[in-house]
């Protein structure tokens, strides 16, 4: 795995991008949950947990998490 040197970068991130791997379902997880938690300062870090699978912000940050692993495929 490439790890990142940067705090404020997921390892995942750097991986995948490096790499050119696909992100596992954990990876997009992982990537989702610390997005989600950095886009405002008061939310809990347990709190992704607690989410509805279909809530809008669990699906707007998977979905970014995906994007920020495996890019655009519009170029």
């Amino acid at each position: 795995m490439t790890f990142s040197t940067s705090p404020l970068v997921i390892d995942q991130i750097i991986d995948c991008v490096a790499t050119g791997r696909t992100p596992t379902p954990s990876d997009l997880e992982r990537v989702a949950a610390r997005m989600w938690r950095d886009g405002a300062a008061e939310r809990s870090a347990f709190a992704w947990g607690r989410l509805s699978p279909t809530a809008n912000d669990r699906i707007i940050a998977l979905r970014s998490a995906a994007l920020a692993l495996e890019g655009s495929s519009l170029r």
